[in-house]
């Protein structure tokens, strides 16, 4: 697995600009370009730095429902060269980014950060409210005026909605200077000379390209306000979850926050739908205070439990008009979602297990945050609803630092549950065909072969069927570009969308969230039969130019195993590259051999590890034609 990992890093590289890259038309954004045009970059690295955001940008589709684009260029002075609103196009953006000309002169990136500001960063030049935006500075030296230059980020850090992300250049920077542009040190960069900006364009897609979906999400804020927590370690809790908050959209329709505390006793400050809009929201937040107490870990959690997953009626005090009842609490079809921050041991632990073990039986997923020395390792992963869901922190002023780690993963829940119920299953028999092998950059027919027998349980299923919707949210999907399919098996064998069924993104998603559980034994042999006798069918959207790629996802053995390499051998015989998952302990290691095209399955432990191993295969499936 680690050498899989290394060379599908390396890969990712190189393969910035191939046919598989990441989608980043799910959640709309806007970009703007501040681009250090001094003495010092000469032309030649004014030059690298276009063709570096030329290939940044060629990520995204442009729109005014999707990603807008906006640059400006500074010295001594600062030039505009376009507004987020001037092109409506990918190919117009790139036109205009190669149309950028070098100035000249000295460096006052005040100028530059304080231009964006007040001009790109208005409604009026196309930037949208309650959008994410993104400022991208390069500059290789330090700024004539440091002192203006810090005020000026500070005033940009302040405006809602926005990252700043400072990339370095060369030797002649000032480190602490580029890390206060920034929005936080999670968000600067330094290379050493202008031919290594390549390196990047990976990292910074993945900073800016938030694959968040649109499922509704109501999420909880467990804050510490014991006695341990007064002063800057508050403030430290406070502004996390204003900077988790701001991450997303906050409406009826999209995301609700809440927020409480616990110390000797528990109390909640805001409520799901208390302030239905963002900067209500935020507001509100930043007028949290301290507690003090005891760190009663377990009344924070039945707060939640009780009261604010609960929908319950409030009496609102409106000054001259009295008390009004008003309802507030978790929406019906909604990700339910608490995190917890805590910087030490409960005093009842006991009590704070079950009332944990409470929250994870009503569906709500618990993230953890331990912070400090004196936390108890053991007890956060009780109180988390899984593994992955703790984090572990030096103190809170490293808070800042994961919380795009925690909006990447609330990201993760906003989909709707995958369907688990059983359901008859049909079988469709076709002609063989024989497919040729795909070499080179080209567009990839992928088949997902999935096992939905009984050792899988319902709850496993759901979290393969969660890995094949990350997987293939992460292509760009249509008949010019990456196909999906999906088959699953069990005793039988059943077609859930062939090659060509959808055409697009959206639907192939819809389709992969409704694929159900079917019960029943593990006829693999079964599933590899119908892939290769019917999902590569020209008729099914099979395309001759295209990489054919299998992924079969199994947690045992199967019923027949010397039918199931059979099967495998033929589709290998074709010219499909087929890669073999194994979850668990009792999968057969010479079957899943057998079964992958390269003889080395991909294994993991169970079912919750899947996403490990995603950036992985999508790499080596991407790199399988060439």
């Amino acid at each position: 697995m680690a050498t899989l990992r290394l060379f599908s890093l390396l890969l990712v590289l190189g393969f910035t600009q191939a046919l598989y890259k990441a989608e980043c038309d799910l959640v709309p954004a806007d970009f703007v370009f501040l681009l250090d045009s001094s003495g010092s970059e000469t032309t030649k690295g004014f030059k690298t730095q276009l063709a570096f955001i030329s290939n940044f940008t060629s990520n995204f589709e442009v729109g005014a429902d999707k990603a807008q684009f906006a640059a400006v260029t500074f010295s001594t002075g600062v030039h505009k060269n376009f507004y987020l609103n001037e092109h409506a196009t990918q190919a117009s953006v790139l036109d205009a980014i190669n149309k950028i000309q070098y100035s000249d002169g000295e460096t006052y990136t005040d100028l530059g950060l304080n231009f964006v500001r007040n001009n790109v960063l208005q409604a009026n030049h196309g930037a949208r409210p309650n959008v994410a935006k993104y400022v991208i500075v390069l500059t290789d030296g330090r700024s004539n005026d440091n002192s203006k230059t810090v005020q000026a980020a500070m005033a940009l850090h302040n405006v809602p909605n926005v990252t700043v992300i400072a990339i370095g250049i060369g030797n002649a920077i000032d480190v602490n200077e580029l890390h206060i542009i920034a929005t936080d040190r999670n968000h600067s960069f330094v290379v050493n000379n202008f031919d290594l900006l390549h390196t990047l364009e990976v990292e910074l897609v993945d900073k800016t390209c938030t694959l968040c979906g649109d499922y509704p999400a109501d999420i909880a804020f467990l804050i510490d306000s014991s006695g341990s927590e007064s002063g800057a370690q508050f403030d430290n809790e406070r502004n996390f979850v204003s900077m988790v908050t701001n991450e997303f959209a906050i409406n009826p329709n999209d995301t609700m926050v809440a927020v409480s505390q616990f110390a000797t006793t528990s109390r909640t400050d805001i409520l799901f739908n208390q302030y239905p809009d963002k900067d209500s929201l935020l507001n509100a937040i930043a007028r949290i205070h301290w507690m003090n107490g005891e760190s009663n870990t377990h009344t924070g959690l039945n707060e939640l439990a009780h009261h604010v997953f609960q929908v319950k009626s409030h009496n609102i005090h409106h000054g001259h008009h009295g008390h009004q009842a008003v309802t507030y609490g978790p929406r019906s079809e909604s990700a339910k979602i608490a995190i917890v921050l805590t910087d030490g041991r409960s005093l009842e632990p006991d009590q704070t297990i079950r009332a944990a073990h409470q929250l994870h039986n009503m569906g709500v997923e618990v993230f953890v945050i331990g912070m400090g020395h004196s936390v108890d390792f053991k007890e956060l992963q009780q109180i988390a609803t899984d593994r992955d869901h703790v984090y572990r922190i030096s103190s809170t002023n490293d808070l800042a630092a994961i919380h795009t780690n925690i909006v990447d993963a609330i990201c993760k829940l906003k989909v709707p549950p995958p369907t688990t119920t059983p359901m008859p299953t049909t079988t469709t028999t076709l002609p063989t065909t024989t497919v040729k092998q795909a070499c080179g950059q080209k567009p990839a027919d992928i088949v997902f072969l999935l096992d939905a027998s009984e050792s899988e349980l319902a709850e496993g299923f759901a979290k393969e069927i969660q890995f094949v919707y990350n997987f293939a949210r992460k292509f760009h999907i249509g008949p010019q570009n990456v196909q999906f399919s999906s088959v699953t098996f069990s005793s039988n064998v059943r077609n859930d969308f062939f090659l060509n069924t959808y055409s697009n993104r959206h639907d192939v998603l819809n389709a992969i969230q409704k694929i159900s559980y079917m019960q029943g034994g593990t006829n693999t042999s079964f599933g590899l039969k119908f892939v290769r006798d019917n999902s590569f069918k020209p008729q099914n959207g099979a395309r001759t130019n295209a990489t054919k790629i299998v992924i079969v996802i199994t947690d045992g053995q199967s019923a027949d195993s010397a039918a199931t390499k059979h099967e495998a051998q033929l589709l290998h015989h074709q010219g499909v590259l087929v890669y073999a998952v194994g979850v668990g302990s009792d999968v057969d290691s010479s079957e899943l051999k057998a079964i992958s095209s390269n003889g080395t399955p991909i294994l993991v432990t169970d079912f919750s590890l899947l996403h490990d191993i995603q950036a992985s295969l999508e790499t080596a499936a991407c790199h399988g034609g060439t």
